[in-house]
């Protein structure tokens, strides 16, 4: 048996260690713990102000409080067990009591994203069949309201803010006197609570995740209790050890699994604070004084750091210090990635750079100098950007996975875990690879994985944290969901000698040119995405007799930094049409290019006057590309490209 065959068949072993220490259990069980044995720990944070110079704590004790209160008077509002509500709101700490006290009444609780109009909420609410949904706020409301016109099960709409514009509809309740309500039953009779709770089973559902839907309608992935406690139990402690009580920042869509795992359900796990940040543009200000213990940031997050500590360094009276500490990291990260030891002059000059530069200016300035463990999942990560946080020691580790498995299924072993992961190879005879967190590949199975690649490239998953299945959905269910529980992703992926996988690009996004030949675009995407002036590209060419792409500046700072460094007036529409800027861009293209096969090469590219976001509908809220929108809305652009052939 060899390398890889060894390791994995020892990672797909744990499933029973993994399992037997959460067997039976659920979140509601966690929770408990944490307020019985911990009940004046902080667990919830309240930014004091808007410069988030301090913040406002709500023990575990009083979590379980108002969850329990606001469970009582959703029973009394008549909530069913196993009925469905959801919530449409930011990132606060009001948000993860309605997730709580939806489920503590024995329902299932969803988040929907607060970007989707009144008839994609009208699907998802008619499809759940939804009693009741919690609303933030004035804004969110409106679209929420033109949904339930023709959503005949929905009975309430609860408003966490701004409850007195809408008073006077009886349909419309507040947040706080529903709270107040239950208190005042649960001082009298706490049995049909009781009752509700112990209804909850490990099998039962935790949550419904809408997928963000690149492709058609969105698909509600059933996760129950026992999927999310193998997942964190799997990953978390057993798969890289980390410890208990984090401090937490919570930035991402609670209606993505990676906030639902990262954020909320393992600071419930792991008895941690959770640090909430209603506005991601808020997180340069927000997380000095939260100083995350883990973080977590998908690709464009992560960017966009880059982006803002090179501005940063350019701006500096220590550019040069700067930028020779980091070519030397660079110099560093290379033998490491080759299984390497770095020559002796290059880690004397590392530690010393380490010290001065690195901790004190770059992590202390991001927030993030107390971070023990850094992830990027997601989305594919740009090969050259993880190097460039690995050569300033913050040593993203990539994770992959999906909804339909709870999110990880593969990681990397972060440098704070080496020595305990290393020791449990050794420990059981295994050899260790000379890597452990490569740079661009998603790692090795977490505890309890089986993956395998199928002859067409397909990446397959199974384990106990993989879905039910997809609520109402029998044949994508069917689809996906194999009947000897393989969860077939869809991704194209390989698997090395070291038994770690990396991902090509997705079967379906896969452009196949009019001479029939296949390509997966994501490579030379990522390569031309590293240039400052390029905030986004998506390739195209299906039935072409070549490739060619649409292209979008960036307009968080790179393209702005770049135009000040070449005498240009930032403005992204004038940009998209001024002559050294498509000189740049081509030239860029050229050079990317050059690193891949010719059939892989674009022949020509249109840059656009406009930026694509989640607002415009271009990008997922999770920032992912909707190739099936950016097609159809820019058919025109396209078609033009190849006129000119």
């Amino acid at each position: 048996m060899d390398l890889m065959s060894k390791i994995q068949e020892f990672l797909k072993n744990q499933e029973k260690s993994v399992m037997s220490s959460v067997e039976g259990k659920t979140i509601i069980d966690y929770f408990n713990n944490n307020a019985e044995e911990f009940p004046e720990y902080p667990a919830l944070n309240t930014p004091i102000n808007s410069e988030y110079t301090g913040w406002d704590s709500v023990s575990w004790s009083a979590y379980r409080e108002t969850v329990h209160n606001l469970a009582a008077g959703l029973i009394d509002i008549g909530l069913q067990v196993e009925d469905n509500a959801f919530i449409v709101a930011n990132n606060v700490k009001e948000h993860f009591i309605c997730d709580l006290g939806i489920m503590h009444a024995g329902a299932v609780p969803s988040t929907i994203y607060k970007q989707l109009k009144s008839g994609q909420i009208e699907y998802i609410s008619n499809l759940l069949e939804a009693k009741v949904a919690f609303v933030g706020d004035a804004e969110l409301f409106e679209e929420v309201n033109k949904a339930r016109e023709n959503c005949p099960d929905m009975k309430y709409i609860i408003m966490i803010e701004d409850f007195e514009q809408y008073k006077d509809l009886d349909y419309v309740l507040s947040y706080e006197d529903l709270i107040n309500k239950g208190k005042e039953l649960n001082s009298n009779d706490k049995s049909e609570l009781e009752n509700r709770i112990n209804s909850v089973k490990s099998d039962s559902l935790a949550c419904l995740i809408f997928t963000s839907g690149t492709t058609g309608n969105p698909k509600g992935v059933m996760l129950t209790h026992e999927n999310v406690l193998f997942t964190i139990q799997s990953l978390i402690e057993q798969s890289v050890s980390l410890g208990t009580n984090p401090r937490i920042v919570s930035y991402l869509p609670m209606a993505h699994i990676a906030a639902r795992l990262t954020d909320h359900y393992q600071s419930i796990f792991r008895k941690g604070q959770l640090f909430p940040v209603p506005v991601l543009e808020d997180m340069a200000t927000a997380l000095p004084t939260i100083k995350p213990t883990l973080f977590f940031a998908v690709p464009r997050v992560w960017e966009r750091f880059q982006s803002g500590l090179i501005n940063k360094i350019n701006e500096s009276d220590k550019k040069d210090l700067a930028l020779k500490a980091i070519d030397n990291g660079l110099e560093r990260v290379e033998y490491e990635q080759r299984g390497e030891t770095p020559p002796l002059g290059v880690r004397i000059k590392d530690a010393i750079f380490n010290k001065l530069v690195f901790e004190r200016s770059f992590k202390v300035g991001l927030g993030l100098d107390n971070s023990e463990v850094f992830i990027t999942a997601a989305a594919p990560m740009n090969p050259d950007v993880q190097k460039w946080f690995h050569a300033i020691h913050i040593d993203v580790a990539e994770v992959y996975g999906m909804t339909e498995d709870t999110g990880p299924a593969t990681f990397c072993v972060p440098s704070f875990a080496n020595s305990y992961f290393n020791s449990l190879l050794k420990s059981n005879n295994l050899p260790i690879p000379d890597v452990m967190n490569p740079i661009g590949k998603v790692g090795m199975p977490i505890m309890g994985t089986e993956i395998k690649v199928l002859d067409d490239g397909e990446l397959c998953i199974r384990g106990k944290h993989v879905a039910k299945g997809y609520y109402k959905a029998e044949e994508e269910t069917k689809a996906t969901f194999d009947e000897d529980g393989w969860l077939h992703t869809g991704d194209l992926a390989e698997i090395d000698e070291n038994g770690f996988a990396k991902i090509i690009g997705r079967k379906k996004e896969i452009i196949i040119t009019s001479g029939g030949k296949n390509i997966a675009p994501v490579e030379l995407e990522n390569l031309i995405k590293t240039h400052d002036l390029i905030g986004q590209i998506c390739m195209v060419g299906d039935g072409k007799k070549f490739l060619s792409a649409l292209i979008v500046l960036d307009g968080d700072g790179g393209a702005e930094k770049w135009a000040n460094e070449n005498n240009i007036e930032y403005d992204i529409e004038s940009m998209s049409k001024n002559e050294k800027v498509l000189a740049e861009i081509q030239a860029h293209v050229d050079k990317s290019n050059s690193k891949v096969a010719n059939v892989q090469q674009i022949k020509k590219f249109t840059l656009l006057s406009n930026e694509w976001t989640d607002s415009s509908g271009e990008l997922t809220p999770s920032l992912k590309l909707k190739r099936h929108v950016v097609t159809e809305r820019y058919k025109g652009e396209i078609e033009s490209m190849y006129e000119e052939a």
